[in-house]
């Protein structure tokens, strides 16, 4: 086989490999519009938290006078509340920094951001597994809070960043008249057609009907414009990379055999989870890319151990965000942030693996 063929049957590798994880998600054979479904519902809920929650509300927990536990906490959930993505979570990272926030607070801000953002979760859930996505949502929050604090430990002598609490309480607040109640229960409705719309016809109607109520009742015009454009923007910020990544995976899926796979990452122990960890915190994961690659994997014999560390690592990680951390907290800090991650998500990749063994 000549050079050229072998590049087209990659390509058309990668072509019918998109179709498929698109159009033929089940068997490769029924149609269905489940993922693109999924998709749709997950990027409108990403929308919405950017217009209707405040990432004020949010960041001024961050502040260098704020308490720690407080301050971890919110740090380690933020990629679920602010819905941020690896390209965005940066400039945030930077910019409460710049501020005074303390660096256990940031870093832990900085790992949860991508992590554990509505839309990687989404397709996590329904395209890898129940168990996976758990691992991944639970293993992303302790590890954001554990790698924050032990930088605190670490560096907490040698911090010269004067914080300003004032500069986070001036962080601008959404005022869309919209009481807490009513965003509450917008959002748990969102979530429900979320979980039941792909799968069971009759609640997502229910939930549907109840959800137009509450924009009839509860939204402005202004308001249901500015949530379309803001999903919008991130579709089609987003779902460009999405479709490489989607490619790619096929791509892979032709190239990578069972047996290398088999050979390095093919059973749970924690060299096969190092070098998965390794892999992840090195590779560029555009937001969502990481599923679908890591879904083939798993299809051509990765263990779902050294999945979860790569996806782990990988959304917060990559070689071009070391370049940017580094220019923000300096290159020691960066590398022992760097190591961190790449050792405690081989190990949450480790008891995974071992919990996966016994359900």
């Amino acid at each position: 086989m000549s050079v050229i063929e072998f590049i087209i049957d990659l390509v058309l590798e990668g072509l019918i490999f998109l179709r498929n994880y698109t159009f033929y998600p089940a068997d490769g054979e029924t149609f269905s519009l489940v993922r693109l479904m999924s998709l749709f519902i997950a990027f409108s809920i990403s929308g919405a938290i950017i217009v209707f929650m405040s990432q004020g509300a949010v960041l001024k927990h961050l502040g260098p006078k704020a308490k720690r536990l407080k301050a971890y906490s919110v740090a380690s959930v933020s990629g679920i509340i602010l819905a941020v993505c690896s390209c965005s979570v940066l400039p945030m990272f930077a910019s409460i920094r710049k501020k005074g926030a303390g660096i256990g607070a940031a870093v832990a801000f900085l790992f949860s951001g991508p992590a554990i953002n509505v839309l990687a979760l989404t397709l996590t859930f329904t395209d890898i597994g129940v168990d996976i996505a758990l691992a991944r949502v639970i293993g992303a929050i302790i590890l954001a809070f554990i790698i924050g604090y032990i930088m605190y430990l670490l560096y907490r002598k040698s911090e010269a960043i004067e914080g300003n609490q004032a500069m986070f309480e001036s962080t601008n607040e959404i005022n869309n008249g919209l009481k807490s109640w009513q965003k509450l229960l917008f959002f748990a409705t969102l979530f429900a057609i979320l979980l039941f719309g792909v799968y069971r016809p009759l609640p997502t109607i229910i939930f549907i009907v109840f959800l137009i109520i509450q924009l009839v009742a509860f939204f402005s015009l202004d308001d249901l414009k500015e949530w379309g454009i803001e999903t919008f923007t991130l579709a089609k910020k987003i779902l460009p990379l999405f479709i490489v990544g989607i490619f790619f995976a096929g791509v892979l899926s032709a190239v990578i055999t069972e047996a290398m796979l088999a050979q390095y990452v093919g059973n749970n122990n924690y060299g096969a989870n190092i070098i998965a960890s390794m892999i992840g915190s090195v590779m560029y994961f555009a937001t969502l890319t990481e599923v679908p690659i890591v879904s083939t994997l798993i299809n051509n014999g990765m263990h779902r151990g050294p999945a979860t560390a790569l996806l782990l690592a990988g959304p917060s990680l990559s070689l071009p965000n070391m370049i940017i951390i580094a220019k923000v907290m300096g290159v020691k800090r960066t590398l022992t942030y760097v190591l961190l991650v790449v050792i405690l998500s081989a190990f949450v990749g480790l008891t995974a693996g071992y919990v996966f063994a016994l359900l």
